[in-house]
C-alpha cells in the first residue's frame, strides 16, 4: 500500500477541480504542511472531508500535481495503467511504426495524466526527464513498462534544480547515439545536450519547411543541432547558415550536416543570434527563429514580450524581400494570441508589409490535455515579408 499524506481544500475550492485541470494552486488549501518533502505522494480532500483527487506535492505556487482523480491506494498501478494509456494513444495514431522515424516521445507530462514526466525514444534508448522528485521511486516501474521490443536503454535525466546526482543510466548504455527522423540522420547527446537531447517537438515543422527549401539561402538561428539545416538541405536549399551562441551546438550541427553528406552547402557560425541579423539578416530568403524560452514563469512575461519583440523586428526589418520567417515561441507562460500580438507589434516597428502564411504547433506525440490548455506551449508562425 503506498503512503499518502492529507491536504484539504478550502471551502469553494473543490469547484476549480471539478473542471479536471492537473494543477492544484497553494491557495487553494487551507494549510501547506511544512514536513511533506517535494514530491511527496498527497490525497486532497475538499472542506468536507470527501476524496477529490491524488497527486504530487510540490513547494511553490502549483502545491499539487495531480495523477488521478478516482481514488486508490496503489499508486504503482495508476502509474502503469497511465503509461500503457500513453504507449497505446502513440501505436494507435502510428506514431511507433514509421519507415525512416525511429523517435518520438512516449510520455507528455500532463498530456498523459503523468505531470512531470518526460519521456523520449531515441532508436531504443528512452531519455526520461523528471521534473519533480516524486518520480524517482518510480524509475524501476517506468523501466520496467517500457522495456519491451522498442526499448532497450534508459536514461535520467532530472530537469532543472533537481538532484543532479540522480543523473545516469539506468543499466546498460548503448553504443550509438543516432537517431533516423524521415530518413534523415542525426547524432543525439542525451547526456549533455539540452532538454532531453533533440527537439522532437519541432518534427513536423522541420518537414513543412522543407518544402518551402528549394533553391533558397536560409538561415537556422538558435540552430542547437541543427535540425531545421538538415531538412532544408536535404530538399534543395542552395545554402543553409546555421548560428548558435554555443559552440558544441555548432560543432554538432556540423556534424549532422557531415553525415547527411550536406558539408558544401552547409555553414556553422557560433555567434549571438541578434547581431549576426544585424549584419547578415539581409542575406537570406528564409529566417528561422527559435529562441529558448525567453520566460519560464508569469514573472518574466514582460522581459520574455520584449526579447520576441526586438528578434522578430531585426528579422523582419533586414529579411530579403519576398522572405520568409519561420518564428516560434516555446515559453508556456505566453499563449498563441500574446505571441501574435508580440509578432505585430514587431512588424509595426520594422514597418514592412507582412502576411501570416500559416500558425504552427507541436506534433501529434506533444498532446494537449483538453483540461490543461497550458500544455499547447510550441507557437510558431510562417511570415511572408515584403
Amino acid at each position: 500500500m503506498t503512503k499518502f499524506e492529507t491536504m484539504y481544500l478550502k471551502p469553494g475550492k473543490e469547484k476549480a477541480l471539478g473542471r479536471r485541470h492537473p494543477w492544484v494552486f497553494s491557495g487553494a488549501f487551507r494549510q501547506l504542511p511544512e514536513h511533506l518533502e517535494e514530491g511527496s505522494l498527497v490525497k486532497i480532500m475538499d472542506s468536507n472531508e470527501r476524496f477529490k483527487a491524488i497527486g504530487f506535492f510540490r513547494r511553490g505556487s502549483v502545491a499539487v500535481m495531480i495523477l488521478s482523480f478516482e481514488d486508490s491506494d496503489n499508486v504503482q498501478s495508476l502509474i502503469s495503467a497511465h503509461l500503457t494509456q500513453a504507449i497505446s494513444y502513440r501505436k494507435r495514431i502510428g506514431l511507433l511504426d514509421r519507415d525512416g522515424t525511429d523517435c518520438c516521445r512516449l510520455v507528455f507530462g500532463e498530456g498523459d495524466q503523468l505531470p512531470g514526466l518526460i519521456i523520449d525514444k531515441y532508436a531504443q534508448t528512452a531519455v526520461i526527464q523528471t521534473h519533480h522528485a516524486g518520480w524517482a521511486p518510480f524509475l524501476d516501474l517506468i523501466k520496467g513498462s517500457l522495456n519491451d521490443e522498442f526499448v532497450k536503454y534508459f536514461y535520467h535525466k532530472p530537469a532543472g534544480k533537481m538532484e543532479q546526482s540522480e543523473k545516469g543510466w539506468l543499466g546498460n548504455k548503448p553504443e550509438e547515439n543516432e537517431i533516423r527522423e524521415y530518413g534523415h540522420r542525426f547524432v543525439v547527446d542525451w547526456e549533455e545536450g539540452q532538454k532531453t537531447g533533440f527537439f522532437l517537438d519541432q518534427r513536423e515543422n522541420r518537414q513543412r519547411l522543407a518544402t518551402l527549401a528549394k533553391d533558397k539561402n536560409i538561415l537556422n538561428t538558435f540552430s542547437y543541432t541543427g535540425g531545421f539545416s538538415v531538412y532544408a538541405l536535404a530538399n534543395g536549399a542552395k545554402n543553409v547558415t546555421s548560428v548558435d551562441i554555443s559552440q558544441p551546438a555548432v560543432d554538432l550541427a556540423n556534424t549532422n550536416a557531415e553525415i547527411n553528406g550536406f558539408s558544401s552547402r552547409h555553414t556553422g557560425i557560433t555567434s549571438d543570434v541578434l547581431q549576426y541579423l544585424k549584419n547578415k539578416g539581409g542575406d537570406f530568403d528564409i529566417i528561422i527563429l527559435d529562441p529558448p524560452a525567453f520566460s519560464k514563469s508569469r514573472r518574466t512575461i514582460h522581459k520574455a514580450l520584449q526579447a520576441y519583440k526586438r528578434l522578430n523586428s531585426r528579422a523582419i526589418s533586414t529579411i530579403k524581400t519576398g522572405g520568409l520567417i519561420f518564428t516560434f515561441s516555446c515559453s508556456q507562460h505566453m499563449t498563441a494570441q500574446l505571441f501574435e500580438d508580440t509578432i505585430r507589434a514587431a512588424a509595426i516597428e520594422a514597418g514592412r508589409p507582412v502576411r501570416i502564411v500559416e500558425r504552427l504547433g507541436q506534433p501529434a506525440d506533444h498532446p494537449v490535455n483538453i483540461y490543461h490548455p497550458e500544455g499547447a506551449y510550441l507557437k510558431g508562425l510562417i511570415l511572408a515579408v515584403d
